[in-house]
């Protein structure tokens, strides 16, 4: 990134810097992943995330075919988070890698019920740009982290 910003002279941010920003921003060290897919793609992101520094408890995948990722219901969506955290009790946060794939801020009352902050893709990438652009602006709705926009 650095020689990105060097070359263009602009400051460069990707998707995945600013999912450990928002972690970060949360005090979230230990964590929990939730993704739409499987395989060792999951392996892949966990490691992204542990050489950044996070403890990754677990990076899984819902199963259901693949195809089917765009069809799942809020109610399948929160069962399989719930599911999943009952099983990994011990974490600071949840993170759900969803590129498109899950309507997850139909999910996101889920931190009140889970007493645990949730770190998705649409608001990680909203408080990154707006944190970039010096742009405080705390949005109601969407998640403690764009409610406390630390």
């Amino acid at each position: 990134m650095k020689d990105w910003e060097d070359k263009y002279s602009i400051p460069v941010v990707t998707t995945g810097m600013s999912h450990a920003e928002a972690l970060h921003a949360l005090g979230i060290k230990r964590f929990l992943g939730l993704t739409p897919y499987q395989g060792s793609i999951n392996e892949k992101f966990a490691a992204y995330f542990v050489d950044a520094g996070f403890d990754v408890t677990a990076m899984e995948g819902i199963p259901i075919q693949f195809s089917d990722r765009y069809g799942l219901s809020r109610e399948e969506i929160y069962a399989h988070l719930k599911t999943a955290f009952l099983r990994q009790p011990d974490v600071d946060g949840i993170y759900l890698l969803s590129p498109g794939a899950w309507r997850v801020t139909d999910v996101i009352d889920a931190e009140q019920d889970l007493n645990v902050p949730i770190i998705h893709p649409v608001a990680a990438g909203v408080w990154s740009v707006l944190k970039h652009l010096c742009v405080r602006h705390p949005i109601i709705g969407f998640g403690r982290l764009l409610e406390q926009f630390p």
